[in-house]
């Protein structure tokens, strides 16, 4: 099987990558500085995986890494994410995510790497100006994470014109499940109606969001991997379907009877400075017909399943 470098290996969904990939048998390779990943995510896997600390900014670690473990395919998923950070630190945003996918760029084009599939987000629309959004609709992201992102795309873009890299992004939309580490819905809710606290969010009951359950994510940027040849550099992998955040908290309430959980109406708000533009459903027509990707978990069974897991072990710590 293939050599696989996974950056950002460590976080959430890159975690999640690296486990699935070990488990059909692939060598992988995990880059991660561990300012957002945890070694406890890698807990538990084979002699197939190697874990690596490091920053994707640092190009000379990043080549001695791909040369010495002949890497031939690339998922880079380390980025600073989230428009909430580009609050506090767009310059520090902007640098990680567009210096980062640069070196990853850098490093297919010097040691001859097959693929690299880039994970892209929704937030590069900007507002939706047609719902569903599918991959030709305009980009006008409204921070910088989103503009980092599309200036990595821009990058894939420019190496795959001169240099024949075969740079292929993602575009995921607020993937949730198991090990979710931010503060944000629907982890909020779920923990609060478990632990039986009230949870009453002020506004943003309005806003439709694409909620992609894990799975289903991990399902698609592999079969971006492993596809024969790519006739677009682009897709959405999502579920495919808007729901409204007063709609999430309808149904975690019928998943857990009794919970205390309300929303107002209104836009979602990432903070008090910075309201999320309005948002809907990815177009998944691209990613069915070309990559055979089907979704399996619409909102309803992908709360139910994080529910589970919470069943299963003690409510986390807050953090």
């Amino acid at each position: 099987m293939a050599c696989v470098l996974v950056t950002g290996g460590a976080g959430f969904l890159g975690a999640a990558v690296v486990r699935r990939l070990a488990g059909r048998g692939d060598q992988v390779i995990v880059l991660d500085n561990f300012q957002s990943g945890a070694s406890a995510n890698l807990e538990g896997l084979g002699s197939n995986v190697g874990v690596f600390g490091g920053d994707v900014t640092d190009l000379g670690g990043l080549l001695g890494l791909i040369r010495q473990h002949r890497v031939q395919r690339i998922i880079h998923a380390a980025a600073i994410v989230s428009a909430l950070p580009s609050l506090s630190a767009p310059s520090h945003v902007t640098r990680v995510n567009i210096e980062g996918t640069l070196n990853v760029l850098e490093a297919m084009r010097l040691f001859d790497v097959e693929r690299a599939v880039h994970i892209s987000s929704e937030e590069t629309y900007g507002a939706f100006r047609r719902d569903p959004a599918d991959e030709e609709h305009p980009m006008a992201p409204t921070a910088p994470y989103g503009i980092s992102k599309v200036a990595s795309e821009q990058l894939g873009r420019f190496y795959r014109t001169v240099y024949k890299t075969d740079f292929v992004n993602v575009r995921t939309s607020w993937v949730y499940g198991p090990g979710f580490p931010r503060q944000r819905i629907p982890r909020t809710l779920i923990e609060a109606a478990l632990a039986g606290r009230p949870l009453h969010l002020p506004r943003g009951g309005d806003a439709r969001i694409d909620h992609t359950y894990l799975d289903d994510c991990v399902d698609g940027i592999l079969l971006a991997l492993d596809h024969v040849a790519h006739p677009f550099d682009v897709y959405n992998v999502a579920s495919g379907e808007g729901r409204t955040i007063a709609e999430m908290v309808a149904l975690v309430k019928d998943l857990i009877p009794g919970a205390d959980l309300s929303v107002g109406p209104g836009p979602y708000w990432y903070d008090d400075r910075l309201v999320a533009p309005p948002k809907g459903a990815l177009d998944l027509t691209r990613a069915k017909r070309v990559l055979g990707y089907r979704p399996k978990y619409d909102l309803r069974r992908g709360l139910a399943s994080y529910i589970e897991w919470y069943r299963r072990g003690p409510l986390p710590r807050e953090n």
